[in-house]
């Protein structure tokens, strides 16, 4: 009989509260959704290293594998939980190929990787944060934090997504992308946030919330968050990683039941 595991895969964090909050949770979900075994895997290896107990293991990449086969595993089901296909996709990819002589090992798509996962998660984000063009009091930024290299064009796809569905108060912002923060307030502008006083709202597109997206967007005097107030508008953060919404964590269910037919 055949035998089935699931590897959840994120680049990790040690921030104990967002692995609980948001990664933690992707994993109850998948074990409960599938009833399979589940081996949590950090891509970064010091990090799961550090945040590795006996009750929660994390696994690397090559651990969690050679895990899997030494528990009799015939398959290995890959659920990223990164949001496109970039750098550290493929890098997972490259390091599960070692093995591909040895167990078979299926990978799912990331988060975003076409135009119809681009409308799916439109759908999400305007459920979970009530988008709506007919509330002028708020404007929302959906801040990535990414590489435009890769990531443009997936983010593209978003907002023609959300515009598509008459979203009009809604702007994706890529953080390492020239003049993020001049493309954000040339938008809000447009949308006249500074004359009516709208609330700007920050909303991260990171699956787990961490210290690193926390240092740009809000806890630093030249974060995002606070260069928007000294230009006069209010704005907030939401300080949530979509992994905490139980409506985005369906998108991993749906990626799973993608590959393992």
């Amino acid at each position: 009989m055949s035998k089935s595991v699931i590897i959840l895969a994120s680049v990790g964090t040690n921030i104990l509260r967002a692995k609980k909050a948001s990664y933690d949770m992707i994993r109850k979900d998948l074990e409960q959704y599938s009833g399979l075994d589940l081996l949590h895997v950090f891509t970064d290896d010091t990090t799961a290293k550090a945040v590795s107990t006996s009750r929660h293991p994390v696994y690397t990449v090559e651990n969690a594998v050679e895990t899997a086969i030494k528990n009799g595993a015939d398959r290995i089901l890959v659920i990223p939980v990164f949001m496109t296909k970039g750098e550290l996709y493929n890098e997972l990819k490259s390091r599960l190929d070692f093995y591909n002589d040895t167990i078979e090992i299926k990978i799912a798509d990331s988060v975003l990787h076409d135009d119809k996962s681009c409308v799916e998660c439109a759908d999400i984000l305007i459920k979970i944060f009530e988008f709506s063009s007919y509330a002028p009091e708020k404007v929302y930024l959906l801040v990535d934090h990414g590489n435009p290299y890769y990531k443009g064009a997936a983010m593209s796809h978003l907002q023609k997504s959300l515009e598509d569905k008459s979203i009009d108060n809604v702007k994706v912002i890529q953080l390492k992308e020239k003049d993020s923060f001049g493309q954000a307030v040339a938008w809000l502008k447009q949308k006249k946030a500074d004359e009516t006083n709208a609330q700007v709202v920050i909303v991260p597109l990171i699956v787990a919330w961490g210290d690193y997206m926390a240092d740009e967007l809000y806890n630093s005097d030249d974060s995002f968050m606070w260069k928007l107030r000294e230009a006069g508008y209010r704005s907030v953060f939401t300080g949530k990683g979509l992994g905490e919404y139980e409506e985005f964590r369906a998108v991993y269910r749906a990626r799973l039941d993608a590959i393992k037919d």
